[in-house]
């Protein structure tokens, strides 16, 4: 018997080519599972999503009765919690398609998950101080905690970028109101700053400020005086301070809470934990006294990061769910992969016939 050198090379390439030919079949299995798969939602997170996609609903038809649901271009999804272009409540300018962003009922899933992440129990407390600029987002963490059974403690700055909660017909107090009475939410506010400048009002016209203050009297929450932005700084310190809670969150991009420092820019959005580099405002020393922060700002990138659709209708389950072109892209890697070596081995087999 003759010992054939060339058959015997041919023999090997095949069995090397079958072999990446099943690691790239294998690969591309696992690809499409993590590309087009997402954790999904269990029972209860089914429950919240839908409750807060309820309250958005609910707000929604409220609003149409007191004439102030904006127009169907700038809500196209009946979120209820999209505001006006521009209003005597307006601090700065906003962008519409985050605003829409932070209604999707999956951030209040993203929120509880992580609550679990960080350790929580029924009853701990937490601070959240957040501005007016993103209801949607204050109204799924609210949701959230309340969920969770957290032992909530508000701080809401009334003031708002645009898109925000800025119609003088529905301001913060007094959907948070509405919120309560329909059964929604049942955590009240301790204390509104006036938010714009400083988060003491400035830049905000005098009709503004009155119809801000009015709507905290009617919800029977106190609003803050104080001069200075240090003054705000130093008293959501203090509460923090007699609250001692387990977590703070800062929502928006509240003057107080963001600070002076340039260094709270590169803070990415998210769970930071104590130690992290956060500025000179609440965000900052709250992670320097020790305690961990959510801070939610940034919103593209924090939807990318928690696979929360950007800008797009709500539908439950997406959370956690890539890109769709992601998904197809590897589908058509994997298939010409597939194909390109499949090609090679039968080609092989054939020389090898020849031989």
């Amino acid at each position: 018997m003759t010992f054939d050198l060339g058959e015997y090379r041919d023999r090997l390439r095949r069995r090397s080519r079958r072999r990446i030919l099943s690691l790239l079949m294998l690969t591309g299995v696992m690809a499409l599972i993590y590309l087009v798969g997402g954790d999904g939602l269990s029972m209860e997170e089914e429950r919240l999503w839908s409750g807060v996609r309820e309250a958005e609903t609910a707000v929604a038809d409220w609003r149409r009765s007191i004439g102030s649901f904006p127009s169907i271009t700038d809500d196209p999804w009946n979120l209820g919690l999209i505001g006006l272009e521009w209003s005597p409540l307006s601090t700065t300018l906003g962008s519409l398609p985050s605003k829409r962003t932070a209604c999707h009922p999956d951030w209040a899933v993203v929120f509880l998950r992580w609550f679990r992440s960080l350790g929580l129990s029924a009853g701990d407390p937490v601070v959240i101080m957040s501005s007016s600029s993103f209801p949607g987002l204050l109204l799924n963490m609210l949701m959230a905690s309340e969920f969770y059974d957290l032992d909530v403690h508000l701080v809401v700055s009334l003031g708002s970028s645009t898109w925000g909660c800025n119609d003088p017909k529905a301001p913060w107090p007094t959907m948070a109101k509405e919120l309560r009475r329909r059964g929604f939410l049942s955590t009240r506010a301790y204390c509104y700053t006036l938010g714009g400048g400083g988060e003491v009002g400035s830049g905000i016209s005098p009709e503004g400020i009155d119809i801000m203050t009015s709507a905290a009297m009617k919800a029977g929450v106190p609003v803050l005086s104080s001069s200075s932005k240090e003054e705000v700084v130093g008293w959501k310190m203090d509460f923090i301070g007699r609250v001692k809670p387990k977590v703070v969150v800062s929502i928006g991009g509240s003057s107080a809470n963001m600070g002076d420092n340039p260094a709270v820019l590169s803070l990415p959005p998210g769970i930071s934990k104590p130690g992290a580099k956060g500025g000179d405002g609440v965000i900052g020393r709250s992670l320097k006294e020790g305690y961990t922060v959510i801070h939610l700002l940034n919103l593209r990138d924090l939807a990318l990061a928690e696979g929360v659709p950007f800008d797009s209708e709500p539908v439950r389950g997406t959370v956690g769910r890539r890109s769709i072109f992601l998904s197809l892209s590897g589908l058509a890697v994997y298939i010409g992969a597939t194909l390109f070596f499949s090609r090679f081995s039968h080609g092989g087999e054939t020389l090898g016939n020849k031989i």
